[in-house]
């Protein structure tokens, strides 16, 4: 029994001293910790900028979502994919960006190439993501940056109909201060102005007119 356990032990510091050791795994760390200059010194040591972990996220995915711009300016710099998403979600790092509301990661993100109108596998855009989690800052930085307010999801809302929906009043605002049309209709026939009654927000409502 105890041999075995010596066993299990010596193999498991054996992985933990591959990991350490292994530049992409450094790299990977680095980024999901917010640390650029590990994340500096795992590329000079030959790390892939676009590696992903088990869960199909690349170091600049992890940098966006965190928020870290340091390290997202320092990735896009050794030729991260800003193409490349998550296996199960579609999204890549501009839309992982604007859930976590990070508006100046997204802003650099913009600057760089990052398509606004890059939809993931439920057909949403980032400044959809925006609009229903009332990102208003990021949704600002998007419609900055040529986000197409009116562009539709499959069912047919709009980022101004997310917003709507879940009562987040600033947000619709700014969508209607951008130009959003508040008597747009989706595929089921709902204005803004009905999804925000619906749920129970009648402020909101009363910002939508629907004719």
């Amino acid at each position: 029994m105890i041999g075995a356990r010596r066993a299990a032990l010596a193999a498991a510091l054996a992985v933990a001293a591959c990991a350490q050791s292994d530049p992409n795994a450094r790299l990977l760390r680095a980024a999901k910790h917010g640390d650029s200059r590990a994340a500096a010194a795992a590329l000079n040591g030959g790390a892939y900028v676009n590696a992903a972990d088990e869960d199909g996220w690349t170091p600049l995915m992890w940098a966006a979502a965190h928020g870290d711009e340091a390290t997202v300016a320092l990735l896009l710099d050794a030729g991260a994919d800003l193409r490349a998403a998550t296996p199960a979600k579609g999204q890549g790092a501009l839309i992982l960006a604007a859930q976590w509301n990070r508006a100046p990661v997204v802003a650099l993100l913009i600057r760089r190439g990052a398509s606004v109108r890059r939809t993931d596998s439920i057909g949403w855009t980032a400044l959809m993501w925006a609009a229903l989690k009332g990102r208003s800052d990021v949704a600002a930085v998007l419609l900055d940056g040529g986000a197409p307010v009116e562009m539709r999801d499959p069912a047919g809302n709009t980022p101004l109909m997310l917003a709507a929906r879940q009562g987040r009043l600033d947000t619709v605002k700014l969508l209607l201060s951008r130009g959003a049309n508040p008597a747009a209709r989706n595929a089921d026939g709902d204005t803004a102005q009905s999804l925000a009654t619906d749920a129970d927000y009648p402020k909101v409502a009363a910002l939508c007119p629907a004719n």
